[in-house]
């Protein structure tokens, strides 16, 4: 139960939020935070449902990480 949003403003490694589009946990709005908060930061919905995609839609989530990695910075 901490609170780390300061946290996100000092991050400046590249970063890919990757979320899904139905998410009990954390809505879209959690998202658009975290992709606010963090300077050059790029953010991936994708179209599935639950809170970890690497379960729910492992392929789109090897391509959203594999095409984050491969682009040039």
């Amino acid at each position: 139960m901490s609170d780390s949003r300061e946290d996100l403003k000092k991050v400046t490694a590249p970063t890919l939020i990757l979320d899904c589009a139905e998410d009990m946990i954390a809505p879209p709005e959690v998202g658009t935070y975290v992709h606010q908060a963090i300077p050059g930061s790029r953010r991936i919905t994708l179209d599935a449902t639950g809170h970890c995609p690497q379960l729910s839609a492992p392929e789109a989530t090897i391509e959203a990480i594999a095409a984050f990695a491969r682009a040039p910075r």
